[in-house]
């Protein structure tokens, strides 16, 4: 029989267990389970959107990670939403129309203190300041503790210094995990240098207070206003230099970069060549044009173009912006809404026209190598042209435009405009009157238009003819008008005076209308008044046959091809025949004709 064991041995061994049951991590004692430890707390992000004050649009949340790719997707894309969607946010937040400025949204505990960068959509949106869609925005947060809350406007200021931001820690957009301590340096030096250029308005007042920014700024006049600032800057700079929004606040970001809005980008941006050019015209706009562009510097018939799309730009904000006066000078907010949508839409249709005339401007300089035009035109060439009195005396005239005093021309065309049937009638005769431009003897040709029997037009062409025989159009002085039934009695009134030029006057130079001799193929420029009259004739057949009431020619047509970049598409085919002139005139687009009627020849 074995010995019980002593109390020393029963307590060795209860020490024993224990210690077995909660010893080495190596083992672990399977009926004794440990709860899960629990999910991190969410985080709250909120804040404001402005550009003006913005409802509606949506609000996407994307780590350090995947933002460089959502936003290339986003920029690339034709339905951006739908881009950003597929970009799998981390949280996505569709904001009601009627939202108002302010915004809350909740991220999952597991994005704590990381970089979480913000995304604006515009789609759906509506903008207090601007009327229509908002632009489409950025902002970022450094981070947030677990459980916290974290204050990111989105608004212009944080765009472009979200933007630097982005290019700084991964300038190749490859989603490279960047180290936090970096994040917010980068931030901190971001901010600076995009206040330290564009921090205060042009009464030179600053937008953030002390211990402010427009990330965490709560005084909305404060945000309202540095927004609109910012925003009526990037819309102007995409106007004129004619790029995307994307584009805009990447070359307005490499401008900030280093502190100074001064037209040359930080070293951060590897900006393309059409970028720099942007940036330049966007450099110039902020320094009200005082600055010639440098694409203007070298004589060239495209430097010429360039510089002229450039002033089309102007051009369409100067309108915009007094069309945009006009829409909120009124108590009826709706009205002002719908009057300034209207305006957004014709700004980007005059925008696209003025690409579109800058291309038929390229392709016409192509045509001329570039070349810069010189005619031979002025006091210093007076003895080149004839005393136009004596044109059908001693002077044999033009057969393409007998210009013999007493000469009349009637030309008759019918056409649809806003759905009414309209007669126009055309009458040009050669007056006995003399002008002098630049120094050479013009005669005065007058050309009177009405439609339906009403005056529109009544012009005073000025014409002179060379020693070869060639026609020179040296001017016209335009004058519009129109009829209104309510007036007693109702008399045509003057109601514009556009087209009108004088060559040796403010740059506008004469060109020949039509040559003695011509040849197929040959080119000339009419008239040359920059952004006001660029007529153009392309000599197509000397051997061509057209019908009209007033004479028949078989064989014996001078055909032209007319047209002129400030109206890129549209093109006319004019017939001449020799001893009458114009006879027919066909608008290739519409179909069109003005045909000769009557032909009054003096005797």
């Amino acid at each position: 029989m074995k010995p019980l064991p002593t109390l020393t041995t029963l307590l060795a061994l209860s020490a024993g267990l224990v210690l077995s049951a909660c010893g080495s991590s190596n083992s672990r004692n399977p009926l004794i389970t440990e709860p899960p430890p629990p999910p991190p707390a969410a985080l709250t992000l909120n804040g404001n959107v402005f550009d003006g004050p913005v409802s509606g649009g949506t609000i996407y949340v994307f780590d350090s990670n995947s933002i460089s790719t959502a936003l290339a997707a986003a920029d690339q894309a034709e339905d951006r939403t739908q881009a950003l969607n597929d970009a799998a946010p981390i949280v996505t937040l569709a904001r009601a129309p009627d939202s108002g400025p302010a915004y809350s949204i909740e991220v999952s505990g597991e994005s704590a203190d990381q970089a979480l960068f913000l995304v604006f959509d515009a789609n759906g949106s509506s903008d207090g300041s601007f009327g229509g869609s908002s632009l489409h925005l950025l902002s970022m947060t450094a981070g947030v503790s677990a459980g916290g809350n974290g204050v990111a406007n989105i608004t212009p200021h944080t765009s472009l210094i979200t933007r630097i931001v982005q290019q700084q820690l991964d300038p190749d957009g490859d989603g490279t995990a960047i180290a936090q301590a970096d994040i917010e340096n980068a931030l901190t030096e971001a901010q600076s240098n995009v206040l330290n250029a564009l921090g205060a308005g042009a009464s030179g007042d600053e937008f953030y207070g002390e211990g402010s920014s427009p990330f965490s700024s709560e005084d909305e006049d404060a945000l309202v206003s540095a927004s609109v600032f910012v925003a009526t800057l990037m819309r102007s700079a995409a106007a004129v230099a004619d790029t995307s929004e994307s584009d805009t606040l990447t070359i307005l970001a490499a401008d900030l970069s280093d502190g100074e809005l001064d037209g040359n980008p930080g070293a951060l941006f590897d900006l393309s060549e059409d970028q720099q050019e942007a940036l330049a015209d966007l450099e110039d706009l902020l320094t009200h044009g005082t600055r010639i562009a440098s694409t203007a510097n070298m004589p060239s018939c495209t430097n010429s173009a360039r510089a002229l799309f450039t002033a089309c730009g102007y051009e369409v904000l100067d309108e915009a912006f007094i069309d945009s006066a006009k829409c909120v000078d009124t108590s009826n907010e709706s009205a002002a809404e719908s009057c300034l949508a209207s305006v957004e839409r014709d700004q980007e249709d005059a925008m696209e026209e003025c690409g579109d005339v800058f291309e038929a401007r390229s392709e016409l300089c192509t045509v001329l190598n570039d070349a810069i035009y010189q005619p031979d035109f002025g006091a210093n060439f007076a003895s080149n042209f004839v005393d136009p009195r004596n044109i059908g005396g001693t002077v044999t005239p033009n057969p393409y435009f007998p210009m013999v005093n007493g000469n009349e021309w009637v030309y008759s065309g019918t056409f649809e405009e806003d759905g009414e049937t309209i007669t126009e009638e055309i009458r040009i005769s050669v007056s006995d009157k003399v002008k002098s431009v630049d120094g050479i003897l013009c005669l005065v040709v007058r050309d009177v238009v009405t439609k339906n029997g009403e005056l529109v037009e009544d012009t005073d062409d000025w014409f002179a003819q060379d020693l070869q025989g060639n026609i020179w159009y040296c001017g016209e002085e335009v004058k519009d008008y129109e009829t209104f039934e309510d007036d007693q009695p109702p008399l045509p009134e003057l109601i514009a005076i556009d087209g009108s030029f004088k060559a040796g006057r403010d740059g506008d130079k004469a060109g020949i209308q039509l040559p003695f001799t011509p040849t197929p193929g040959e080119i000339f420029r009419q008239e040359v008044s920059l952004a006001n009259a660029e007529d153009v004739i392309e000599i197509l057949a000397i051997d061509a046959s057209a019908t009209v009431p007033a004479v028949t020619c078989t064989n014996t047509c001078l055909q032209t091809r007319d047209f002129s970049p400030l109206d890129p598409g549209v093109e006319e085919h004019k017939y001449y025949e020799p001893g009458v002139g114009k006879i027919l005139e066909i608008n290739l687009e519409t179909g069109d004709r003005f045909e000769l009627v009557e032909f009054n020849q003096m005797p």
